[in-house]
């Protein structure tokens, strides 16, 4: 079910305009709210299973196989960090933190993948990447916060 829910929101999300019109590719991240609802309810493993499946299914479905070099580094650095912090630094940091600190993972992650694919220093980008990460890594990890709090947790089972 989170798969789906993760795979639809970024296929909805692969039809709009970059988050910021200087920053190209730079997407919200919607369905990250899913991997990071998945990593509080049910646990690491599972938040791993459901990114690896999401960027997968997204890039066949999405018809961008190549996309996959970029989504899972990306993605995987990401929840890494997000794991983390939720954790080791719970009692410090927020969700929303959380997510924000893994928007700006991935987005360095990506410049950096980028980068080693065209073989050019793509570091001039980072900076407008990086302001993407703050609107987008705490406009998911507040959207996730509300989720895990209004989702019944008598239906997720915890690592």
């Amino acid at each position: 079910m989170f798969t789906v829910a993760a795979l639809a929101l970024a296929l909805a999300e692969s039809l709009l305009p970059p988050l910021l019109p200087f920053a190209p590719g730079a997407k919200m991240g919607l369905c990250n709210v899913v991997t990071l609802v998945a990593l509080v309810l049910l646990g690491y493993a599972d938040a791993y299973l459901i990114l690896a499946l999401r960027c997968l299914l997204a890039s066949v479905f999405g018809g961008n196989l190549a996309a996959l070099m970029y989504s899972v580094p990306a993605g995987f650095a990401s929840l890494t960090v997000q794991v983390i912090l939720y954790r080791f630094a719970i009692k410090f940091v927020s969700i929303a933190g959380i997510s924000f600190f893994g928007a700006v993972t991935h987005n360095a992650v990506q410049v950096g993948v980028a980068s080693l694919i065209v073989q050019t220093n793509l570091t001039a980008m980072l900076p407008l990447m990086l302001a993407a990460s703050i609107i987008a890594g705490l406009a998911v990890g507040v959207a996730a916060f509300f989720a895990i709090k209004y989702i019944p947790q008598k239906f997720f089972v915890k690592e």
